[in-house]
C-alpha cells in the first residue's frame, strides 16, 4: 500500500541519492572544456541541490545521500540535505557501491529501494513515485533508461547482486546487459520513460532546449545556471565531444 509503514513508523520504501563531493576536478570533467573545473563544480552543485530538493517532495520515504569520496560525508553542508541520512559509498566499482547502498536500506527495513543520481534534471519526484508503484505491483526491478545506454534510475524489490556484478559500466550496453540478466532469471522488470543525463557539451545544449520547453521539475538552480552560462557566451569554442553510458552516479 502507498505510504506503507511498520508499527514503529519506519518507512518501507527508501530513496538513495548517489553523489560526488562537488569539488573542482572531481565532477563533470567531461564538460571541461568548455567549462573550467570551477564552473563544472558549480554546475554539479546546482544539479545535486536541485535533485535533493526534488526528492524531498517524497513523503513516507526514507531518504539517503550516499557520497563519494567516503570522507566527504562530514564536509557536505546539511542545508538542502537535512532530510537525508548521509552515508559513504563503499565498493570497488559503481555496481558494488549501488549494491552496498541498497543492501543497507533493505537491512534497515525497506521493502523497496530506488537509487538515483544527480545527473538528470528531468527526473521528478513523481517519476520516483512511479518506480515505487511498479515495485509494489510486482516488478522485481525497474529502470529509467538513459539515452546513452545506461539508466538514470534503478528500483529494486531485493538486493540482487546479479544486476550489479560484472556489468560493463561506462559502455552503451549497461541497460541491455542488465535487462538480459533479468530475463534470464525470470525476474519481471519495468521500464520508465527515457531521459538524458548531462555529461557532455551536447547534453548542455539539450538541457538548454529542455529548460525552455519544460516547466517541471522546477530545478531552479540548474535553470539559472544554464541561462547564465549561455547568456554569457559560454561554450563558444572549447567543445569536447564524447559519450558516457552507465547508471546513476554523482
Amino acid at each position: 500500500m502507498p505510504g506503507e509503514e511498520t508499527a514503529l513508523g519506519v518507512s518501507r520504501e527508501a530513496l538513495a541519492l548517489f553523489a560526488k563531493e562537488p569539488s573542482p576536478g572531481r565532477v563533470k570533467t567531461r564538460l571541461c572544456p568548455p567549462l573550467s573545473p570551477s564552473e563544472a563544480s558549480h554546475f554539479y552543485s546546482c544539479l545535486l541541490a536541485d535533485a535533493a530538493g526534488e526528492m524531498a517532495a517524497l513523503r513516507r520515504v526514507r531518504r539517503y545521500l550516499f557520497l563519494d569520496p567516503p570522507d566527504s560525508v562530514e564536509r557536505i553542508a546539511r542545508g538542502t540535505f537535512a532530510g537525508f541520512e548521509r552515508l559513504p559509498q563503499r565498493g570497488v566499482d559503481l555496481g558494488m557501491r549501488m549494491l552496498a547502498a541498497a543492501s543497507i536500506a533493505f537491512r534497515r527495513g525497506a521493502l523497496r529501494v530506488v537509487i538515483v543520481g544527480a545527473d538528470c534534471p528531468a527526473l521528478s519526484a513523481e517519476r520516483v513515485r512511479h518506480a515505487f508503484r511498479e515495485l509494489r505491483e510486482g516488478a522485481a526491478a525497474v529502470f529509467g533508461p538513459a539515452r546513452d545506454g545506461g539508466y538514470y534510475l534503478v528500483g529494486l524489490s531485493s538486493p540482487d547482486a546479479c544486476l550489479f556484478e560484472g556489468i560493463p559500466w561506462g559502455t552503451a550496453s549497461v541497460l541491455r546487459e542488465t535487462a538480459a540478466r533479468c530475463r534470464a532469471s525470470g525476474a519481471p522488470f519495468s521500464l520508465l520513460p527515457p531521459e538524458r543525463d548531462v555529461d557532455t557539451y551536447e547534453d548542455l545544449l539539450a538541457l538548454r532546449e529542455w529548460t525552455a520547453g519544460n516547466p517541471t521539475p522546477r530545478c531552479p538552480r540548474t535553470r539559472d545556471w544554464i541561462t547564465s552560462f549561455f547568456a554569457s557566451g559560454g561554450g563558444g569554442s572549447g567543445r569536447r565531444r564524447g559519450r558516457r553510458s552507465g547508471p546513476p552516479r554523482g
